[in-house]
Formats: structure tokens, sequence, C-alpha cells
């Protein structure tokens, strides 16, 4: 992380890093693939049950999609200073929806 995209703390809006370290919470969406699931645990049940095999004999394993790792813009990243991560209670939902709409303003 460059010095430039330091910001706030995303959950109290002060000092980040006033003894030197922070947290950083990357929040995303994930999904099943329907079509994926139904090629792996197809597989599994022509293997007799062994997930393991039939996940390394599918043509897509990975039936859990994290959209913000296929999509950069899906991923949210908050930055939390350590007092508000260990000291109080985190709404993460305002959180994630105050950073999103002020990524919208920045454009």
């Amino acid at each position: 992380m460059k010095l430039s995209e330091v910001r706030k703390c995303d959950a109290c809006s002060g000092v980040l890093a006033p003894q030197g370290m922070f947290y950083v919470i990357r929040v995303s969406v994930a999904m099943v693939s329907p079509r994926a699931a139904q090629q792996t645990l197809g597989l599994t049940q022509i293997l007799d049950g062994h997930l393991g095999l039939a996940e390394v004999m599918s043509p897509d394993p990975e039936v859990i999609k994290i959209l913000g790792d296929e999509d950069a813009k899906l991923m949210t990243e908050l930055l939390i200073c350590q007092d508000c991560y260990l000291l109080g209670p985190l709404d993460l939902v305002c959180m994630v929806e105050t950073r999103n709409d002020v990524k919208r303003d920045d454009g």
C-alpha cells in the first residue's frame, strides 16, 4: 500500500496508525456457481462420494466464486485503527456502505 492510499480510520475517522499498526479488512460478496457445483457434485456421485477426487477431475473445481477476486471493483477495503478493531464494536455493514458511497463519489 502506498502512502497516498492511506486515509483516516473507516470506523472512527481518527488517525489510522498512531502506534504504527492498523488492520485491513477486505469484504466481498461470494456466490455458488450452479454449473460448477453440478459438475463437481455429479462427479462426486459417480466416484462414490470421493469429493477430493471429484474436485481434481472437475472442469471447474472452484464452486464458490469470490466476486471481489474476479473483479477488484467488487471488493471493499476497510482500514481500521487498532483501538477500534480491538476495543470497539464494529458495524461492518455500515462501514462497507459508507466506504462504497465515498468510492462512488470519488469516481
